[in-house]
């Protein structure tokens, strides 16, 4: 495998991620840039969560219990860590709190929606010329002072972990 970048870059207004959405009051999204000759499609979902390190599921459990607490959702995807490969994603399927809005070759998209806020989160595929680039999109609507008050203290994490992802899946690609 040839050369790897990660970038944060700004996100198409016209990206499938936005559709029906409403107001976004948070947004990113990285790309894993690599050249390789290989085909891949959003089934690499599964070699991205086993990409998730061991340091992170910890933080995610613990972050789990405490919102719980809350009233906000955890989205209830732990066993999803233990067999990825059992996963068969598919649109309008729900795993644990987590909804599949959209399945496409080159596209999935993920929502949790509660009262407190709504995520969204999409893998975008794009190969072209022996380059291959891989989008992790994140965009987030605050319903009220709760989400707002969680997002502020989650997005530095967020913001950290998901470059460190990328930059995991890329040694496993």
């Amino acid at each position: 495998m040839g050369n790897i970048q990660i970038i944060e870059e700004l996100i198409p207004r016209s990206d499938k991620i936005f559709i029906s959405f409403g107001k976004v009051n948070y947004e990113d999204r990285f790309s894993l840039i690599l050249e390789t000759k290989k085909n891949f499609d959003v089934d690499i979902f599964v070699k991205l969560i086993k990409s998730i390190p061991i340091w992170f599921k910890f933080l995610l459990t613990l972050r789990n219990v405490i919102i719980s607490i809350s009233g906000l959702k955890t989205g209830k995807i732990e066993n999803m860590y233990e067999n990825p490969e059992k996963l068969n994603l598919k649109q309008d399927q729900s795993i644990g709190n987590l909804f599949i809005s959209l399945k496409e070759k080159n596209q999935l998209i993920v929502e949790l929606k509660d009262k407190h806020l709504d995520i969204r989160f999409s893998i975008l595929i794009k190969q072209e010329d022996g380059i291959t680039k891989v989008s992790l999109t994140t965009i987030v609507k605050i319903n009220n002072i709760f989400g707002k008050v969680y997002f502020f203290f989650i997005t530095p994490f967020h913001k950290f972990i998901i470059p460190n992802i990328l930059k995991r899946l890329s040694g496993k690609i």
